[in-house]
């Protein structure tokens, strides 16, 4: 079992990375603050060697409240400054994309203690949602206790203050864009650069980041876990810090009308990303499947597309990752929900605040 890192490093920032992100418009958000919580890319061209039919995440059924079996207390991390106090302020709003060439939603929080210490600058946790989760008024990952996890880690000091960002990957009629950029004989949008340009941007320009790699993380969940690791393979120079959670790894077999060319998907798949290139050895990985995931764990006949084929191609290639697969749990929720905590325990021991 993976033992989560409690450290936290805390270093005068190096300088920006060398990757430019283009400017875009500000808009002015509107704030909600909320109440006391209950506790760059490849161009090589080679033909992946198996698919098999995507999964999709199943619905989710809220029948009771679950029982939850937590991990240990942890040990607050070691700090120069006092811990925060206060609330997360919870930000619903729209950043203008250029590379679509319209207004897109976006979810942000701020730490406790964002405005009361104006000089201090934060590292910043993108997390990508899964097949159904944005299209309500509180994204997945909020209403699996995100928000409430991050911010009493945060007051009790067992993870740094940070700022948590969930960015909306719908098209529109809600179908996922699966967070890449469409190819040829598809609707050609840049779904991808939405993402890791045009929302970066956004933060960056707006609020008080440290607006560096090592500063920087992306993680999310089934089809938002294919999506973070092929943020990260594709832009080392972007984000440093990887996490996915019971990713799937859709291909272009044919079952998605969009991913319609294999050669043309490839600088986007992460199965070829790792065959392919050096970009994994540049980035802090976290991988993790349910002890019963039904849907994404195991591969089918002829196929390496599962997360155990996954993790299998990162040992035999030497590369370092956290991986836990002995969590009981299924491709559903209750799995998710119940390790918000560890996961933000991760992000924040990987993460280079101020």
């Amino acid at each position: 079992m993976t033992v989560l890192g409690s450290g936290c490093a805390l270093t005068a920032p190096p300088p920006t990375p060398a990757a430019t992100l283009l400017p875009i418009a500000v808009s002015t958000p509107t704030i909600h603050v909320t109440s006391t919580p209950t506790l760059a890319s490849p161009t090589l061209r080679r033909t992946p060697t198996n698919t098999s039919t995507p999964t999709r995440t199943p619905t989710r059924t809220r029948t009771a409240t679950p029982t939850v079996t937590r991990t240990p207390t942890r040990t607050p991390l070691p700090s120069n400054t006092p811990l925060p106090i206060g609330h997360i302020t919870r930000i619903d709003n729209k950043y203008r994309s250029a590379a679509l060439n319209e207004d897109r939603r976006i979810v942000i929080y701020l730490p406790p203690g964002y405005n009361e210490w104006p000089q201090r600058r934060y590292p910043v946790l993108y997390m990508l949602h899964g097949y159904g989760g944005f299209d309500k008024l509180v994204p997945e990952w909020e209403e699996w206790g995100l928000k409430d996890n991050a911010e009493a880690m945060m007051l009790s000091g067992q993870i740094q203050p940070l700022i948590i960002v969930q960015p909306y990957g719908f098209m529109a009629g809600g179908q996922p864009s699966y967070f890449f950029n469409h190819g040829p004989g598809t609707d050609g949008k840049r779904w991808g650069d939405a993402i890791w340009q045009d929302a970066v941007n956004y933060i960056d320009a707006n609020y008080r980041t440290l607006a560096r790699r090592e500063s920087r993380a992306i993680g999310g969940f089934s089809l938002g876990g294919q999506g973070a690791l092929s943020f990260g393979l594709m832009h080392p120079d972007v984000f440093k810090v990887v996490g996915a959670h019971s990713p799937s790894f859709r291909g272009a077999d044919g079952s998605i009308g969009f991913i319609n060319d294999v050669n043309y998907f490839n600088q986007f798949d992460p199965i070829w990303l790792v065959q392919n290139t050096d970009a994994a050895r540049q980035l802090a990985l976290w991988l993790d499947v349910g002890a019963d995931d039904q849907n994404v764990r195991n591969c089918g006949a002829e196929s390496d597309r599962c997360v155990m084929a996954f993790h299998d191609l990162l040992v035999a290639k030497g590369i370092p990752h956290e991986w836990q697969s002995t969590w009981p749990g299924p491709h559903e929720w209750i799995y998710w929900q119940t390790h918000v905590p560890d996961y933000l325990a991760w992000y924040s021991s990987k993460l280079v605040g101020q």
